[in-house]
């Protein structure tokens, strides 16, 4: 029995670097090292949404939405589904949000260039569960303050470099300041958000076990009666200095309702951040406005 144990296992072996023998020719591996080490895990390498840089939400209603990314690029299709929860209880905000489905086609050579071990280049995947939790520190006329801990978990796969199989994590804060005009008997709000504070992801190299640096976005957002309008910058500056610097540009439009709210969007990378991609959404509130 244990010669036939040894038997099926030095076979199982034997498969396995002979389904990878395409990755071990591209790569040049040495046979040793992990093909882990052979990754960059920083966002220029990865999936669009592998190392997602959060932002507070500024919304007074609970809300489930549901939402969707559609590449325009040829060379890294793809086409996703999100789902989040967002709860307001007091002066702290829940939100859960989950990478549902992600189809994904890429180009040979920017899967080479990511050391993806999918050959075929594309794939159905399920990503990572994200949790932030907001509190509110500090409140005064216009303008409020606030402090958010978010959370990536490990869900996503590694195995076609579009997540890390690897944890998050942030701390940052929030300044909301709000300015009002009129046009006609119309009142504008005009809101300028910031967020400020720092990030921290794992890898799997050994030399450089995670990746931590400063978090910083800006967005200003428009409401005029029923339609919402905002543009903002994430960006996310790291120590690897290899495609971990993304500068990250959103431009949505909304029009909203006291049931919900219909979005569209456009997202693009203007640095580090090589996607381009565009985006529908819809919001059902689950509770009145606050």
């Amino acid at each position: 029995m244990r010669k036939i144990l040894l038997l099926l296992l030095v076979l199982s072996s034997l498969s396995s670097k002979g389904q990878f023998n395409w990755w071990n020719t591209t790569h040049n591996w040495d046979g040793v090292t992990p093909w882990t080490s052979y990754l960059n895990f920083a966002h220029a390498y990865l999936g669009p949404n592998a190392l997602p840089i959060p932002e507070f939400v500024d919304e007074n209603r609970n809300y489930y939405r549901t939402s969707t990314q559609h590449s325009l690029r040829s060379d890294d299709a793809f086409h996703n589904w999100h789902n989040e929860l967002y709860w307001k209880r007091g002066k702290t905000r829940f939100q859960l949000i989950h990478q549902s489905v992600e189809y994904f086609r890429t180009s040979t050579e920017v899967r080479d260039l990511r050391a993806s071990r999918g050959e075929s280049g594309k794939g159905v995947l399920a990503g990572d569960f994200i949790i932030n939790v907001s509190t509110q520190l500090y409140h005064k006329e216009f303008s409020t303050y606030h402090l958010t801990a978010h959370t990536k978990t490990a869900a996503g796969p590694l195995f076609d470099a579009r997540f890390t199989d690897a944890p998050a994590y942030a701390y940052f804060l929030t300044g909301v300041h709000r300015r009002y005009t009129h046009f006609g008997i119309h009142r504008q709000e005009h809101t300028l958000q910031w967020d400020a504070g720092f990030q921290v992801y794992q890898t799997f190299w050994t030399d450089y076990p995670q990746n931590d640096g400063f978090l910083g976005n800006i967005k200003w957002t428009t409401r005029d009666r029923n339609m919402e309008y905002s543009a903002g910058i994430r960006t996310f500056t790291g120590y690897f200095l290899d495609g971990d610097w993304p500068r990250i540009m959103d431009v949505r439009v909304a029009h909203a309702t006291n049931q919900g709210k219909i979005e569209a969007y456009l997202t693009a990378g203007l640095h580090d951040y090589p996607f381009l991609f565009m985006g529908a959404g819809y919001t059902l509130f689950l509770s009145p406005a606050s």
